[in-house]
């Protein structure tokens, strides 16, 4: 596990520093050989956010352009809170794919738009243009009408309100993922404090799914990842 100092005021494995014009470190997460580092967050991040900051909302594009870490790393994942804060534009304006992960549950679908209407004037404020985004709904349960009926509100009218209402987001690869089901192997992971594919590849014989039932959603999850970075 890690240091739980790490995530507590700013230090320098904390990405708070980012703002603070401090120094950062990373923290190596990665097995033998592998080039995987974490630069873990807190509540203080969301205190320095509403700071008279100048030129925060570039802070994050400016860090990564800066230490060349395009050229250091495959892939940088930015992780958000659900809020449309200082830190999501941030986020926005240092990437060039938006994964945005939507539950198939009621009024759902309203908090999806918005979140698409305030990253369009993010983009067409900074002059900032994506790639791609990703829609991924989650939780879903087949078994239940509402997780049905909502499923089917977001894989029919995200692209045409997109392409409708959001001219910037337009312009870049747009698609709707095939749903994540609820399934008790996310729960399961969290309690070991691993990820669902290394739970499921791991410790298979300790989840309560049959190994079909765990071998598809390993599929889900590789396919929709190879979709994303493509």
């Amino acid at each position: 596990g890690f240091n739980p100092e790490l995530f507590e005021g700013v230090n320098d494995g904390n990405i708070c520093n980012i703002f603070n014009q401090e120094p950062v470190n990373v923290i190596n997460v990665g097995e033998d050989n592998e080039v995987l580092h974490l630069i873990p967050s807190n509540r203080e991040l969301g205190i320095i956010g509403q700071g008279n900051i100048i030129g925060k909302d570039l802070m994050l594009r400016k860090f990564i352009k800066k230490n060349k870490l395009s050229n250091v790393y495959d892939v940088i994942i930015i992780d958000n809170n659900p809020k449309f804060d200082t830190m999501t534009i941030n986020t926005i304006l240092a990437s060039n794919i938006i994964v945005i992960p939507v539950v198939t549950a009621k009024d759902e679908q309203e908090g999806l738009h918005g979140f698409f209407k305030n990253t369009e004037e993010t983009l067409s404020t900074f002059d900032h243009s994506i790639k791609k985004m990703v829609i991924i709904p989650s939780r879903y349960n087949k078994a239940t009408k509402v997780s049905k009926e909502y499923l089917k509100i977001i894989k029919e009218d995200t692209l045409p309100f997109i392409e409708e209402m959001c001219p910037t987001i337009a312009e870049a690869e747009t698609m709707v993922s095939e749903p994540v089901p609820e399934k008790v192997a996310f729960p399961d992971a969290s309690s070991y404090n691993l990820s669902v594919y290394k739970y499921l590849t791991m410790y298979s014989s300790e989840s309560s799914m049959k190994k079909d039932k765990r071998e598809k959603l390993l599929s889900l999850l590789e396919e929709i990842v190879k979709n994303v970075i493509k």
